[in-house]
């Protein structure tokens, strides 16, 4: 390498020294600023969950399945007016009105609140479809429509387990049948 080289060598490291000195002193002593505006919405909410009775198993308390949620299922055995039914969980009446006899079984309700004042809720219930000629679906005596919501509380306190029983009232005459509903309940807050 002759002189020449060395010193265009040089030259070069000398210009990338100076560059990069001059683009790091720039840098030095500048500020940015920036802003992010936040918007956000809490939203309240209830919820709903079924579970058994603490006296399940035994005659009126049949168990749920899938309890703890709120999708669950209730067996409520086979019955006649006079052989009585299947399950001895569930309560039997005979005669509970000219000729009508009476299947049902208790289960809790449990609504429970986030991020919402208010004091407590009420609670609705209906059914899916019509049920066939001299059958009755009902809560607590309260007779269940699949025309509209049906009140069963005005005022129940969240939290707290409230025992709901299931009747199903059947005539004696009503021809052999699988007697299936759904029903839906709805808890509101006050």
């Amino acid at each position: 390498m002759n002189m020449n080289d060395r010193i265009g060598v040089w030259r070069s490291l000398f210009v990338a020294c100076s560059c990069l000195w001059s683009l790091t002193a720039a840098g030095q002593g500048q500020t940015g600023t920036a802003q992010l505006t936040i918007t956000m919405t809490v939203q309240s909410s209830i919820s709903l969950v079924f579970q058994d009775n603490p006296a399940v198993g035994t005659n009126g308390f049949c168990p749920l399945t899938n309890s703890g949620t709120n999708n669950v299922g209730l067996d409520l055995g086979s019955a006649s007016f006079t052989g009585g039914d299947s399950l001895t969980c569930v309560a039997f009446i005979k005669n509970v009105g000219a000729g009508f006899y009476q299947v049902s079984s208790a289960f809790d309700v449990v609504v429970t609140k986030a991020n919402s004042s208010s004091p407590n809720y009420r609670l609705a219930a209906q059914i899916s479809a019509a049920p066939p000629a001299n059958v009755t679906w009902l809560i607590n005596n309260i007779a269940l429509t699949n025309s509209a919501f049906t009140q069963l509380d005005a005022t129940d306190n969240y939290a707290t387990p409230i025992t709901k029983t299931l009747q199903v009232q059947v005539k004696n005459p009503v021809p052999a049948q699988v007697l299936q509903e759904t029903i839906t309940f709805l808890a509101t807050a006050n």
